[in-house]
């Protein structure tokens, strides 16, 4: 469970995470910019470990592919 402390501070963040996410456009960015975190979790959580370096290159080129 948690601290009093612990959800000010949880919902301070998130305060501020979605100030710094009104526009579209950085809404946008931070989702592509979490897409490798998130398929290197789920990889992990089949057991199967991938590099975050490589999920990020791949990642450039499917937006660099998407924008042709």
């Amino acid at each position: 469970m948690m601290t009093k402390a612990e959800i000010k501070k949880a919902q301070k963040n998130l305060e501020k995470w979605r100030k710094s996410h009104e526009d579209i456009d950085a809404l946008k960015k931070a989702y592509w910019e979490s897409i490798p975190e998130q398929v290197r979790a789920s990889m992990a959580f089949e057991g199967e470990h991938v590099s975050i370096k490589m999920l990020k290159k791949h990642l450039k080129t499917l937006k660099r592919d998407l924008r042709k």
